[in-house]
Order: C-alpha cells, then structure tokens, then sequence
C-alpha cells in the first residue's frame, strides 16, 4: 500500500482486498463523506476490494481441498465476472482520479494471533454445529461468522469437508458467509459512507446478493 497507494484509490482497494476487504469498506466509507467528489473512485475500490475476497476465497479453497473448489467455482466464478464488468463501467468514469490511501501493516503479530483464535473456536463451533444440529448449524455458523471475517469459517469448512463435512454442505456455508459478508459491508457503506457512494456500493452488491442467492438456490 505505501509503494503503490498513490497511484490510485481503485489500486488501494485491490491491495486492501488483501488485507481485509472489510477494512477497506470501512476506510473507504469515511472517506467519502470527506471528499465527495472522489464517490466513483472510492466506490470502485470497494468493490474491486470485494472482488478481491471472492478470489482470495477460490485460493483458500484450493490450497486445502481441490475437491470443495470444484463445486463452489461456478457460484464464485459468475460473482467473479460480474464484479470485472461493473468495475469496468466505474473505472471510465473514475480512471482520472488519484489519490492515497493510508492502512496499518498487515505483518503485525495481533492480528495474526487474533485470526488463530478465531480460526480455531469457529473450527470448534463448526464442528459442534455439525455433530448437533446436522447442515442447519453450518450455516446458520457460516452467516454468523461471515458477519465478522469469512476467512475462518472458509478455512474450517474447507478443512471439514476433506472428512467428515459433505462437501455441498461445505459449498452452500462458503457461499453463505460470502454474501453475509457483502450485506455487513453494504450496511458499513450506507451508515458510514457518503450519499452516491453508499449508493452505488449497494447497488451493486444488491445485484451480487440476489445473484448468488440464486445460484445457491440453484445448485
């Protein structure tokens, strides 16, 4: 971020996408009620840093279980494309703008040991949800814990599901947490974002939430 956030705020959100796309929103969000002629620019930021934790997503998935990846490609795939083309449509009208974004180093030692924490009392829960409450707790787990970070919940049923989790249980969780995640974030955007910017935001991840409604509904 410090080497390339100057070269603009739709890069800042990629990189952000990173880190966490959450934190990004939240920056971005503020930001706007500051400077609101920078609205496209910061809401393409967003976006492209949603996008980001879709792919990041796919890679988590792939590292700990090829067999999971290959059922949740074509939900995250369409999510994927239809983020690249409204991006597309954003980057026209904001590719003039450039500005700098600040956000804390990701290689810190809290985070890290903040995420371990969580990673493994959502790996217990899941676990407990799965032996006592059968596919419902999945994902009435993976929606809760997408409110707060979609990394733990992906890990754990990506590593559940090379066992004992069937792997469209896992699938539907991972989709689940996802779109939970977006919805936190369109509400971050509204409360703490300018009036165009929460706009265009939630338009957008309108469309993302009732199309990956309906491919889980689909599949």
């Amino acid at each position: 971020m410090k080497w390339f956030g100057e070269r603009g705020v739709p890069l800042a959100g990629i990189l952000g996408g990173l880190v966490s796309s959450t934190a990004t929103t939240t920056s971005f969000a503020q930001r706007s009620r500051k400077e609101k002629k920078l609205y496209h620019a910061l809401a393409l930021g967003v976006i492209l840093s949603n996008g980001v934790m879709l792919i990041r997503i796919l890679v988590l998935v792939f590292i700990i279980n090829i067999n999971l990846l290959y059922n949740i490609l074509i939900p995250f795939l369409t999510l994927i494309l239809a983020t690249s083309i409204f991006s597309l449509y954003l980057w026209r009208k904001a590719k003039n703008i450039k500005a700098k974004i600040n956000l804390a180093s990701p290689f810190t030692l809290s985070p890290a040991l903040k995420f371990g924490l969580l990673f493994a009392v959502v790996l217990a829960l899941a676990k407990v949800a799965q032996m006592y409450f059968s596919t419902q707790g999945i994902y009435l787990l993976s929606i809760f814990s997408g409110i707060a970070d979609v990394d733990a919940i992906i890990l754990s049923l990506s590593q559940l599901s090379n066992s004992s989790l069937v792997l469209e249980t896992a699938r539907n969780g991972i989709i689940l947490a996802a779109l939970t995640n977006i919805c936190v974030k369109g509400g971050i955007a509204y409360w703490w974002g300018g009036k165009e910017f929460a706009r265009i935001v939630n338009l957008f991840f309108g469309v993302l939430i009732i199309l990956g409604g309906l491919l889980l509904f689909l599949l």
